[in-house]
């Protein structure tokens, strides 16, 4: 017990690490390039989806937060190993209220689809609301849809994707 009391006394004196984030934004600075922010669904070149919905991100997911109908791919859209693609995602939906961030989405996508970005939730409501507009304030403002997964791409911080350094 004496052993326990002189280590907790060693460790009063040392300097804390402990940020307080809504007032102290040097934890948001800080951030590296594994951070696990809200999802993005990333597209080609020709502004083509890059998921190909096979349903592996949703499997992997521990929350079942991920919701995927699929449909026959348009004409045209290939795969990036040059293939005609058989399906696209026609509802990709992320409900961020039971999201835990875990990252197990990115790692079991095999085309590099999906990523998550640097941002967290209140600092993405912060910057996509509109004046007099309240984001966050209902459970449908969580659920994030296809198009609001592609717009994310225009977020510059990159977080966690398999191709982080």
């Amino acid at each position: 017990m004496i052993k326990g009391m002189f280590t907790t006394l060693k460790h009063i004196p040392k300097k804390k690490l402990t940020y307080q984030y809504p007032e102290d934004s040097r934890s948001v600075d800080e951030r590296n390039d594994r951070y696990r922010g809200i999802h993005k669904l990333t597209v080609t070149e020709k502004d083509e989806i890059k998921c190909v919905a096979c349903f592996l991100c949703a499997t992997a997911c521990p929350a079942d937060c991920i919701t995927i109908q699929a449909a026959p791919a348009p004409d045209g859209w290939q795969t990036k190993e040059g293939y005609q693609r058989e399906k696209y995602p026609d509802v990709f939906e992320i409900n961020m209220l039971r999201c835990i961030f875990c990252g197990y989405c990115i790692e079991a996508c095999p085309e590099d689809a999906i990523r998550m970005t640097g941002l967290t939730l209140p600092q993405y409501f912060r910057e996509r609301q509109k004046e007099g507009e309240s984001l966050g304030s209902s459970r449908s403002d969580f659920i994030f849809d296809r198009d609001m997964l592609v717009a994310n791409n225009d977020i510059p911080q990159e977080g966690l994707s398999v191709e982080a350094k």
